[in-house]
Formats: structure tokens, sequence, C-alpha cells
């Protein structure tokens, strides 16, 4: 092959690359792939070249001898040059082409391979910046614009063997005018890349030195452009642009024309004292690296030359260089070492401090006094007034004051700025930044003081608006007001009222909910870039791993969430709430005690001896993995979730710990056995030595019976029946004709057992048929392993993919026009009724089933369609208290909208009571926080199986229902809510309810029920009721 047609066909291989060495000399660079091996091409019509190559093993940008490294199998004839490379020359192919390989085991893959180029009198070098060959495509490397950013950054910051801040900040300017502000990702990769710098973790120097004058002016225009962006971004998010650009803006200073003063005030601070310029000296060697490369660290050099002046102690010299983060090896670093201690010269003081000014004016942005002096000329009377009471309180005991003070001011700054001066509204928004950090420190510094709980309602109030001044997440937003405007009610006489404790609990737990998504979305956002540029920059661990958790810690979310955590444990004190919850009793039990992170995470786990799981969320549509006899769940949960009655129904104990400091207690035992007992206060957890092995109790395979053979595909509710409809239809057309007419009960037809099987098995579905009876065998062989879940994504896809004939779909359509389904929606209603089906397939039907012994090919699958009555709240019944076994009491919850975010995965507390059945008397046991409701009308399309309700098996929640419209989310505000305060309404409908449960348990023969419905303008409809588990 001659070199002309290697060159024209490079672009067959993923990753090439050409290297011009001259007009007409080139080499080509790519790699082939095998199984096994990976191969590493060169070729060149360049004669008697040597490539002179190492490997970055740990980081990409290292150099490491790859002779005798396993996995490598240099060209024939390569040498060992050193430590760093080998030299490997071309062997000749034919008069123009010269080729080298290099043979790499996959199982030994170097981060990439770098090298240059050399001939007998010659180096090609790429300008002293080296060349590298990429091994492989990492696949987590974004595409497009944002992938273009992420390769610029690493390979300025790995590769140019000449770099420094001003590079950094030219590169990071031009990239931000290039992307805007208007892509939180983008903005998050640039603060992760200016955040790594500020952490001294990439160069500030390398191989170049910039005149003061040159590096404050490339800050000034990444200044200006920052805040040219920050003046449009959007708040909205909560990890959000503005916030991102704010945070990048806090990592380097202000720069600007006092670049050149740098220079020049330390010589003539030198020459006013007459320190000479005699080399080896303290004051020369600063002298020369503030000449050479300024940087932030002649912030901490000055503050620590001043303390040793100020004490003629090396030892406070050295303690302010390490808050700094400046070692005695950094100093010696520098392009201008530091290697000599200063000397004693007390009278420079004065001339330090101004110097120190300086220093502060050019490379720190968020000092409050700077940023204060700097803003004023640009602010009115009132503003100046209030940043003066704040500079004059600096030591003022009283803290809570001071950030109100601190908060006004913002308010202030930030109706201050005028778009049409970009340098006015810098200083502004670097004074604004000033003080938003200003305020976390004061918090910061009285979070170890005993406050009463009616000053931390305060502190929090203010510390809410301080972080909604950047922040408005609607979700934040309406949690914040409510939160005020609860708190506004009960502020003054809460402390010996409970109810008014829980209503404002309630409104504090979802704030606490809020906070949680906020880090959520720091560590979906922030996390894996700073992972993957801190891997490919060579940062230690320690730093990559704390990386985001500092920047949480460094934001407003930090003492928001510490203020909570105070507030709660109060509110529990005075509402005597005790620190656990118990969904389900379960039995005293043993286990080894594992943590998880999710219950879900756990789902295919089959455990071969007993297991208590510390679960750290729990969603609530989980399945209990088969060998749990505990779970301890860290997250708050509805009492009627689908795992609490799963919990329940196998008698698996299901408690929530609210105390933080046991759930620490509680992390110390895993991994050992340990006992879990029921106490008078909750759960008491000890380690014991060794589990007691119990005998294997074989579960007994509930009789799952076959229905009636298909005759008809779509039947009234007067032929519901069991054999043909399951028992939500059958129950509802027991209680439409027992219930008095003041309770509703929706109209109803339903698509019997065996529809789906059928219009499986139609001519147009015969392909459909033969790929999901192939995927139900393999499902039957994989039985309990992850692999299930793709069987079951498929098998649901084919549901959802089936189609039907017209005689078929009219059928169908009668029925449901007789309860006033138009027929112009067939679509949107056949699309429902098959992700009904469809859920046959989902992974907690089969997870639940696969235990209890049943097989999904047993599971008939009829469909209930009904009118969705549109109400203001939706609610769940329990007319024997699921928590304590006790019949004389009825246990209910309430939320607003459809009951599909009570019975779902939705997180929040609902309204819930109990209420005796024949007295008085009811008690409130929380208030409702949920953030969403759901709204919608139309028709909702129900599972309703041939496995629900058998003994002993909690077959009811496995499957999903559908509303054939898709119902709006509405974001809740509970400020002005009924159920919160209107106590003659609540009073009015618990009775309602208790009336309900009463004559609807009476109908059943006294057999507790589990009642679900609707209330719409005071009146109470039931959608379905079964016999409570």
């Amino acid at each position: 092959m001659e070199f002309q047609n290697l060159l024209e066909g490079i672009e067959q291989f993923p990753i090439n690359k050409t290297i011009s060495l001259s007009s007409d000399k080139k080499v080509l660079a790519y790699i082939k792939e095998s199984d096994q091996v990976l191969e590493a091409c060169f070729a060149t019509n360049q004669e008697a070249l040597i490539l002179h190559w190492g490997i970055g093993i740990k980081h990409p940008t290292e150099w490491v001898c790859p002779i005798d490294i396993e996995g490598i199998i240099p060209p024939e004839n390569s040498l060992k040059f050193d430590t760093k490379a080998a030299q490997s020359p071309f062997a000749e192919v034919s008069e123009s082409l010269y080729q080298l390989n290099i043979l790499i085991d996959k199982a030994h893959l170097p981060k990439r391979i770098n090298y240059v180029f050399k001939t007998e009198n010659q180096w090609f070098n790429n300008n002293g910046n080296n060349y590298e060959l990429l091994l492989f495509r990492d696949k987590s490397l974004p595409v497009g614009e944002e992938g273009e950013l992420v390769e610029n950054i690493i390979k300025v910051e790995t590769v140019n063997n000449s770099w420094c801040l001003m590079h950094r900040f030219n590169l990071c300017k031009d990239w931000i005018r290039r992307l805007g502000n208007g892509n939180v990702h983008h903005l998050a990769w640039i603060y992760v890349w200016m955040r790594y710098s500020e952490l001294r973790k990439l160069d500030w120097a390398r191989n170049y030195g910039t005149r003061p004058a040159l590096l404050a002016a490339s800050q000034k225009e990444l200044t200006l452009t920052i805040t040219e962006q920050a003046l449009s971004a959007s708040k909205e998010g909560l990890l959000n642009p503005l916030i991102l650009l704010r945070s990048t803006l806090s990592t380097f200073g202000k720069g600007g024309d006092n670049g050149q003063r740098i220079r020049d005030q330390i010589l003539e601070i030198m020459h006013r004292h007459k320190i000479g310029e005699t080399y080896g000296t303290y004051m020369e060697q600063w002298h020369q690296k503030l000449h050479n490369n300024t940087t932030p660290d002649d912030i901490g050099i000055c503050e620590a030359t001043i303390a040793f002046n100020e004490t003629n102690n090396m030892g406070k010299f050295w303690e302010v260089l390490n808050k700094h983060g400046i070692t005695r090896e950094r100093l010696a670093s520098f392009d201008r070492p530091i290697t000599t201690q200063p000397s004693y010269m007390p009278f420079l003081i004065p001339d330090l401090h101004n110097y120190l000014a300086l220093l502060k004016s050019v490379h720190s942005g968020t000092d409050l006094n700077t940023s204060i002096d700097a803003a004023r000329q640009f602010l009115n009377d009132e503003i100046n007034q209030k940043l003066n009471e704040i500079m004059g309180n600096l030591n003022h005991w009283d803290k809570i004051p001071q950030i109100e003070r601190a908060i006004q001011a913002r308010i202030g700054i930030n109706r201050s700025f005028d778009r049409r001066n970009l340098f006015t509204c810098r200083e502004l928004l670097y004074c604004d930044m000033a003080l938003e950090a200003y305020i976390r420190q004061i918090v910061e510094s009285i979070l170890h003081c005993s406050i009463g709980t009616k000053h931390l309602m305060r502190e929090l109030n203010l510390l809410l608006e301080n972080s909604l001044l950047t922040c408005e997440n609607q979700e934040f937003v309406v949690a914040s007001n409510d939160w005020k405007s609860i708190m506004g009610r009960f502020s003054e006489s809460f402390e010996n009222n409970v109810d008014q404790v829980l209503k404002l609990k309630a409104a504090a737990d979802r704030l606490s909910r809020v906070l949680g998504l906020s880090v959520d979305a720091y560590n979906q956002i922030i996390d894996p870039k700073a992972k993957y540029l801190g891997n490919n920059f060579g940062v230690d661990e320690d730093t990559v791993d704390i990386f985001t958790e500092e920047m949480i810690r460094g934001s407003n979310l930090s003492p928001l969430s510490v203020i909570l955590k105070k507030i709660d444990i109060q509110f529990r004190a005075l509402a005597k709430l005790k620190p656990w919850q118990i969904i389900s009793p379960g039995q005293n039990s043993q286990g080894r005690l594992l943590q998880v992170e999710s219950l879900h995470e756990v789902s295919y786990e089959v455990y071969k001896e007993p297991i208590i799981l510390l679960a750290h969320k729990v969603t609530g549509e989980e399945e209990i993995p088969e060998g749990v006899k505990g779970i301890i769940s860290c997250t708050e949960l509805d009492g009627l979730a689908h795992v609490s009655v799963r919990a329940r129904n196998v008698k698996v104990l299901l408690a929530i710990c609210y105390d933080e400091n046991e759930i620490r207690r509680i992390q110390e035992f895993a991994g050992n056995p340990v006992n879990v007992a029921l106490t008078s206060g909750g759960v008491n957890i000890t380690r014991i030595d060794h589990l007691v092995v119990e005998e294997k109790v074989n579960i007994e395979r509930p009789d799952v019976k076959k229905p009636n053979q298909l005759r008809k595909i779509a039947i009234s509710a007067n032929e519901f029946g069991d054999g043909k409809t399951g028992a939500k239809g059958n129950n509802c057309q027991f209680l439409r004709q027992s219930l008095p007419e003041r309770i509703g009960v929706p109209r109803q037809v339903a698509l019997p057992f065996g529809v789906c099987e059928y219009v499986l098995s139609l001519p147009i579905n015969s392909e459909r048929l033969i790929n999901h009876n192939t995927l139900s065998d393999q499902l039957d062989e994989v039985g309990l392993d992850k692999s299930a879940e793709e069987i079951l994504s498929k098998l649901r896809e084919i549901i959802l993919s089936l189609e039907i004939d017209e005689e078929n779909a009219g059928i169908i359509q009668e029925q449901l026009a007789s309860i006033n389904l138009p027929r112009n929606q067939w679509q949107d209603a056949f699309s429902a009724i098959k992700k009904v089906w469809a859920s046959k397939y989902n992974e907690r039907a089969y997870l639940s089933t696969l235990k209890a012994k049943i097989s999904l090919r047993d599971v008939y699958m009829s469909v209930l369609c009904q009118e969705v009555i549109e109400g203001q709240y939706a609610y769940v019944l329990h007319t024997k208290d699921p928590f304590t076994n006790d019949s004389t009491h009825i246990y209910g919850e309430i939320v607003l909208g459809l009951g599909e975010t009570l019975v779902g995965a939705y997180e929040g507390r609902a309204f819930s009571f109990k209420v005796n059945k024949a007295a008085s008397e009811f008690t409130i046991e929380n208030y409702p926080n949920k953030s969403v409701a759901l709204c919608g009308a139309g028709f909702i399309f129900r599972s309703d199986s041939n496995s629900e309700d058998l003994p002993g098996f909690a077959g009811a929640g496995l499957f999903d229902s559908h509303i054939m419209n898709k119902p709006v989310e509405r974001v809740v505000s509970y400020g002005e809510e009924k159920l919160y305060h209107d106590e003659e309404f609540v009073r009015e409908i618990v009775f309602k309810l208790r009336e309900l449960g009463n004559v609807i348990e009476t109908a059943f023969s006294g057999v507790a029920q589990d009642i679900e419905g609707v209330i719409s303008d005071g009146r109470i409809y039931v959608v379905q009721s079964r016999p409570q588990v």
C-alpha cells in the first residue's frame, strides 16, 4: 500500500490524526481494534524517522516509558530512552511508506500515547506542546458544542507546554461569549474548570511569565463578560445559570486597570525604605515573583508578611500562609521561587496594608470591605446607609439584625443594576456576592448557639428571602411563600398548640424536601463533571470526591438545611412526636444489617440469610426483596403507599426513622448481625454475635382462578361477574346498586379477562404473538435476575404496539360510548387500554408474583373503564387502623386533586387522620405537603386482574391504571388551603368519610375495607373498594 492511498482512506478509522512535518512530509496516526487487542498504527512518507513516545497510565499527560510495561508490545527495535520514553524507528515498507505498530492488550489500556518525532538532526514536537493519540473514544464525553468545550479545556490544561492564568481567563471568556447563558451544563463545565484553577489544582504559570497588567486586563474582560451574561441569566431551576455564573465569578478576582500598579508599587515601597534589589533576599524574591507572575497567592504572602512584621514571629508567618493553602514547597515551586525567610521590618506595615488593598482589588472579588467601597458610588443614599450600618455592626453580638440589614442591602442592590453600564453592574454584582457570602458566614458563626424556636423561624424567613434573590424555581418559591404565610398565622401562639405545630412542621418539611432536590441537582449536574475533569487533570482523589459536597457547603443550601434541621428537632419536641414511625410492625426479628442507597436498587436480590435493610430512599413503589425481614427508611412515606401495604401483608417491619443521630448509630452496625425489637418509643436495633437460622417456610402458591371463556370483548356493568371481571369492577357495581344516592359511584364498562390475549392472537398481530411467546419463555428461564428488566421492557413494547381491526374496535367503542366517551377519542382510549394490559409486565408486578410463585402466564387483566370524577380532593380509607389493627377506628388520607399522588411515588405527605367509628372524636396525624396535585377529567382505565385480593397475596396496586388524557400537574400552595385553616370544613369532611367507611364495611358484611374515592363540591364518590389487607 502506498502512503497516498493510506492518507486518502484515513477517515475509515474512528480515531485518526494527520500531522504535517513539512509541506510534503506527513505522519498518519490511527487506531485499529480487534476483540482483545488495540493497535496504534503510525505511517509516514518521511525517511529515517523515529517515534519518541511514552504512555499516560494514571493521567493522560504523564510520560512513562512503555518498555516492560504489562500489556504493551512496542514495535521491533524499540529502545528505552529514559524512565519517561522509548524510541522506535519506522520500518520501511516501500519507497514512500514507513510504518510502525504498537500492540496494546485491552485489559491494560493506558489513558493515551504521548509522542514527538525526530530525525538525525531535527525534533518535531508540535511547537513544544507534543502530540497525543487517544486510544478509545470516551463514551462519557458529551457531543456537539459541549464536547468541543470539554476537549478544548482538557487539551490546553494537559497538553500545552506554556500556559498561565491569563491564557485560561482569555479562553474562558471566549467560550462564555460563544455559548451564552442558556445551558446549565455548559456553564457547569466552565465553573468546575475555574474552581479547579482556584483550588490550585491547575497550573497558574507553566513556562510562561505574565506582566501583571496583562493578567489584570484578562481578568477584567472575563468578569465583564460574565456580568453581561448574568444580567439576563435565568433564575429558574434549583441549580440555574445565574447561580453558576455567580459561582464562576467567585473563583477569581476582578482584575481591572490596577495590574501595572502591582508591579510598580512594590518597587516604590522598596525604594521608599531603601530596600535594595539584592539577589536572594526575601523582598527581592517576592518582587521578582510579582514582576513575573502575580497570582492570588500574593494576597496570602502579603498578609503573612504583615503578620510576621507585627509579631516578629515566623510561626505566625507560616500560620497565615497555611490558612491560604500556601506551603514552603509551593513558595519554592514558583517560576520565580521564594526560598528565603523575611527580615523583620515593622516600618513596612502601613505600606503593606495599602499594598494588600491593591492586591485584593485585582485578585479578590468578594472581600466585603473592598466590594462595598467599590460599589458605593453607584448606590443611592438609602442603600449606602444600610451598608454603613453593616460595617458599623460587624462585631455586634446580635447577628440576626445584621442578616436583616445585609438582605435589605442585597434587595436594594439588585434593584440598582443599570444594564447600560457593564462596569457599574460588575461592581454591584461583586458587592451583592460579598454580602451573600457574609450572610452565610454569619449563619455559620451562630449555628452552635442555642436559639429559641421563634428566633430560628425568623432566621429561616430571612435565609429564604436571601436565597430567592438568585433562585425562582416554582416549587421553592411556593414552598417558601407557604412557610411565610403559615408562620405569619401561628408564630405567636404555636408553642402551646400541637395542631399549629403540625401545620408549621408540614410546611418546613416541604422546604427540607426542596433542599434535598437541590442537592440532587448539584450531584447530577456538577459531580460527573468534577469527576471527569478531575480525572483528566490528574487531581487527587480526595479533592475530586468532595468537590460537589464543598460546592453545596459554600452555597445558600447549607445554612438553610442546618436551620431546618434545628427547627424540626424543636417542632418534634413541641408536638411530642417520636423519632420513629411504624408503618408495618412486622415481627421482632434478626438479620444482617445492609445499608443501601435505595430500596429499588436491590429489588432483584434473593438473600440467603435474614436481612435488615437501612434504605436511604424509599419511594413507595418498590417490591420487598426475598429474605428481607425489616426495612428502615430514612425518607418519609405515605402509610398507604404500595410498599406499605405489601409490608403489612407479608409481615415485614417497615419503619421510618427521623432522627439523624439514630440513623448514624444504626449505620455503625452495617454488615453485622442485629436484633430488631419494637418498643414504646419506636424501634430498638442492637448488635448481636450471630444470627439464629430460621427454618425456611415453604410458601404456598395462591390459587389463581382461570377466567371464563371469552364471549364478549366489551361488557356493560350489569354483565360484570366472577370469571369475567376483577374485584374492582365487581365491587363497584355492587356498591352502585347498594349505596344510598348521596354517595356517588362513577359509571363504568369493562373489557373482560382474555381480551388482551384475543387481540394478540389476531392475524394483524401474528408476528407480535410469536415474539411475545418467545420472550415469555425467556422470562420463565431467567427468574429473579436483573436481565428480566430488558425482557419485561420488550414485552411491554409488544403490548403497546398491538393493533386491532375495525370490527373489534367498533364493538369496544360502542360500549365506551355508553359512558359518554366520544368515538373521536378512540385512539387515545385504545392507547390507555394497552398501557393497562402492558402493566402486567411491569417490574413491580413481576417481582411480586415471582416471589409468591405465581406465573405471569396465569395472570389475566380485565380493564375497568370509568368516567373520572373531577374533584377537589381524593382520599383513601382503611376501615380498620392499619398500624394498630384497631377495628374501632378508621384511618384516612386525603390529597388535593386526583388520587394518583396518594398511591403513587409522589413525594410528600397527605392529610391523614384517625376517627372513631362510633364517637365524635378524631385526631389529625399529618397536614398535607405534597408538592403537586394532578388535575384532569375524562376517563380512566383501571387494571383489574384475576390475581388481586388472593389469600396471603397483596396483588392490589401491582398493576397500573391510566387516565386517558394525561393529568396536568399543578404545584400546590397550602397558604390558603381549607384543610389547614378551616376547622369546620375539616370536621365535616372527616365525619362524611367516617359515615362512608361504616356504610361500605356494613355492605360487605363487616369485612374491613380499603376504599378509594373523590370529594367533589362536598359530595363523596367511591371509585373502588376491596378487602383491607
